[in-house]
């Protein structure tokens, strides 16, 4: 599709056009004032002003021309001078704009006033329109200039149309296969008449429009506050709209076609996992037809897909590579969303009768009962403090420093029922499930899908080769990747960076005391209640689920997910103030203290946090925020002492269980002895299988958790007898506190001042 107007598609302005921006790109690499008014502007990534061909025009580009009339005058009708001899673009940073076939089609000046000046004549198209053909999203910005603040602040995804640009409307779009397309603009009026016209322009095809609050634009933003706060205040306005319908894609039994201009391709046997994209693709031109399958996650097979799709279509391979990066894009959404049909991913405007119920739930004082009610109602019966801190860890992926949790319990006990569970009540697009997830696999992750997402990790095993990306983005709130690749231009290897972003919520299961202390250190461990009781109850709950009452119960649950989507939907991203926090002072100076008193301060921000519909909002400068109040002290508080278990012991709670049935054991053949010494006590692991009913891997797995802490030994046996043990720990000597024991403790004494006010 050609863009360029008449006036600029022949070969000789191409040459004048080109030859005045080289001379222009000269200017700046001599013009240290070129460079200081693009510092002033926030952009000083040389890399990116090179990419983008950035040039300066110093008002002396008559001086440096030949002494040829006709060449001034062709240049005058090309508006590079005005009618009285002026340099139109003297004293601006000048950039170009190209038509999609990669002719010249503009040059945009901004003087020290930042105003846009197009060249006279021109109706060029987008700005950086080579992103738009290789992108499944596209941000949209009304200016060059915030374009190159959201490219510094690391959206390189992003495009320009300037008020004045050409052409641009829903058959562009649909042309170059872009699936989603939101438009990024400052609080002004001239953003909104922006709006409008883009309304006009696209019609009825859906976008998202991001308001960048209390000022001009991005390119304001980056100068006031920087790259980074950049970066974080678009994801944020970006985050909660609408994933548009991705345009072309059509369902089909077993799959799907997406048609991309004139080129249609159709997806079949679709195989997705963390580590694999299994596709079988079929591509037609006239008579010619193209089968294959392949893992579009091998780079190898992409390789060679281009090729045979290049051959195909005869097309461009820059063309052809969007079209691949676009199948990928789809097939990973159709994985993501298996029952989506084709059809758009949506998140639709909260409906005013579930805003207010959501509203009403969040401000009851009694919301952490309603939570727990709700629990009850889908399907969790007992273990409270599991609950409330699994859902406290799902809301906290809102938050700047989420919550991880670990639950850490026997085969059978129900932890992937209180994750599911916990899934359950967070909005379906911002809950990532993994079964399994390979070493590198989070490094690969688009560059937001990850952000402020609660990540639900179902078997601990599933992860041990992604533990340090794991810990990475824990702690550090991102994960940044570096690759060697040749650069298809010049043969040469370069440096191909990549970045994900979080924070993330987690939530990771496992049944091994094993696991990495590295990893362990950054989640809250959990066990699930393992007695007779907690079995007795879920027992009669599984029964009750055969009879009426248990099919209309699956009834209510629906209307209990969506009030609590709802709420989650409409709680803000507040900061939270801890102005109680001197009452947390005396936390001990153990080492692992540094690295526990944050988790528990997340812990009570996070309650605050979910609490915020009862709290009033401040605001510091143009920060809004929130302050935890005694309240959220004495919620924080109650949790930690369920958590931690009995006595805080540093072993597990499964080994705590355990510790308990070897003392009755001992207890037991202490009466049955003619002395009653309880010394020479020994077992053997049948007989603690017979006595406590456990099967043998739990006992294997929490006696090795004994023996390796010395709370049981294991002594030597002869050839052909059965290992046996001793128990080495009395009820007289207390188990040696856990390393959160010391913190803790300074918060439960805040928890009762503050409960007892």
């Amino acid at each position: 599709m050609n863009l360029l107007i008449d006036k600029f598609a022949d070969e000789r302005t191409q040459l004048l056009l080109r030859r005045v921006l080289e001379l222009y790109r000269q200017n700046y690499t001599r013009s240290d004032s070129a460079r200081v008014w693009l510092a002033t502007r926030g952009i000083t990534d040389l890399a990116l002003l090179d990419r983008h061909q950035v040039g300066w025009s110093d008002g002396r580009l008559r001086d440096v021309l030949p002494s040829e009339p006709p060449l001034l005058s062709e240049l005058t009708g090309l508006g590079l001078f005005t009618a009285k001899g002026r340099e139109f673009f003297a004293q601006c940073a000048v950039f170009p704009v190209f038509a999609d076939d990669g002719r010249l089609a503009s040059l945009i000046g901004y003087g020290a006033d930042g105003k846009a000046r197009v060249l006279p004549g021109s109706a060029p198209p987008l700005w950086n329109l080579a992103v738009a053909k290789t992108s499944a999203h596209l941000l949209l910005v009304p200016d060059i200039l915030d374009g190159l603040a959201l490219a510094v602040a690391g959206h390189g995804n992003v495009v320009a149309l300037h008020p004045e640009l050409g052409v641009f409307n829903a058959t562009s779009l649909k042309t170059w296969g872009v699936q989603r397309l939101t438009l990024i603009h400052g609080d002004t009026p001239e953003a909104l008449a922006t709006v409008r016209s883009l309304q006009e322009r696209l019609g009825s095809y859906p976008f998202g429009v991001a308001t960048l609050s209390n000022t001009d634009g991005a390119s304001a933003l980056l100068m006031a506050h920087g790259p980074k706060h950049l970066g974080e205040a678009v994801l944020a306005v970006t985050s909660g709209l609408a994933t548009v319908n991705i345009p072309g894609l059509q369902p089909l039994p077993g799959g799907f076609s997406l048609t991309i201009a004139t080129r249609r391709y159709e997806v079949r046997g679709l195989q997705a996992s963390p580590s694999r994209m299994k596709i079988t693709v079929r591509a037609e031109r006239g008579s010619k037809l193209h089968v294959d399958s392949l893992d579009l996650f091998a780079a190898r097979a992409r390789r060679q897909l281009l090729v045979d799709l290049v051959r195909l279509h005869e097309e461009s391979a820059d063309a052809i590579e969007g079209d691949i990066a676009k199948l990928l894009a789809a097939c990973e959404l159709r994985a993501a969303q298996p029952d989506l049909a084709g059809g758009p991913i949506e998140v639709s405007p909260v409906p005013e009768a579930d805003r207010r119920e959501a509203e009403a739930m969040g401000k009851d004082p009694k919301l952490m009962d309603t939570i727990l009610e709700d629990f009850e109602r889908c399907g969790l019966v007992g273990e409270k403090a599991n609950k409330l801190v699994s859902y406290l860890a799902m809301t906290s992926r809102k938050m700047a420093r989420p919550l991880a949790i670990l639950n850490l319990s026997s085969s059978g006990t129900g932890k992937s029922a209180l994750q599911e569970a916990t899934c359950a009540f967070c909005p379906p697009e911002e809950a990532i499930r993994i079964s399994n997830l390979s070493p590198k696999a989070l490094f690969h992750r688009e560059r937001d899908s990850l952000r402020h997402k609660f990540l639900a990790l179902e078997e601990g095993k599933g992860v041990e080769g992604a533990a340090y990306a794991l810990r990475v983005l824990l702690s550090a709130g991102e994960l940044t990747t570096e690759v060697a690749a040749k650069n298809p231009a010049t043969g040469r290897l370069v440096a191909l960076r990549n970045r994900v972003e979080g924070p993330v919520a987690a939530s990771l299961t496992t049944t091994s005391p094993n696991v990495d202390p590295e990893t362990r250190s950054r989640f809250f461990v959990i066990s699930a209640d393992e007695s007779s009781e907690q079995t007795a109850a879920i027992l009669e709950f599984q029964r009750r689920q055969c009879t009426l009452d248990g099919l209309k119960a699956a009834e209510i649950r629906k209307t209990i997910y969506r009030r609590h989507h709802a709420f989650q939907r409409l709680l803000q991203p507040l900061l939270v103030v801890n102005p109680l926090v001197a009452q947390l002072s005396g936390m001990g100076n153990r080492l692992t203290a540094r690295r526990d008193q944050p988790k528990i301060l997340a812990l009570v921000q996070a309650v605050a946090f979910l609490r915020q519909f009862a709290k009033e909002i401040k605001q510091y400068s143009t920060i809004n925020y929130i302050e935890v109040d005694a309240e959220d002290l004495r919620i924080a508080a109650g949790l930690l002492e369920s958590l931690l278990g009995p006595g805080h012991a540093e072993i597990s709670r499964p080994a705590h269980e355990l510790l308990r049935v070897l003392v009755q054991m001992r207890k037991a053949a202490s009466t049955e002895t003619a002395d009653g010494n309880s010394a020479e006590f020994t077992f053997t692991r049948r007989q603690v299988r017979e006595f406590a009913g456990w099967e043998r891997t739990r006992v294997h797995r929490y006696l090795a958790e004994l023996i390796d802490l010395e709370y049981a030994i294991r002594e030597r046996s002869r050839r052909g007898m059965a290992d046996r043990y001793i128990l080495a720990w009395s009820e007289e000597t207390p188990a040696a506190p856990s390393e959160m024991a010391l913190p803790f403790g300074a918060l439960l004494d805040a928890g009762h001042t503050a409960g007892s006010r």
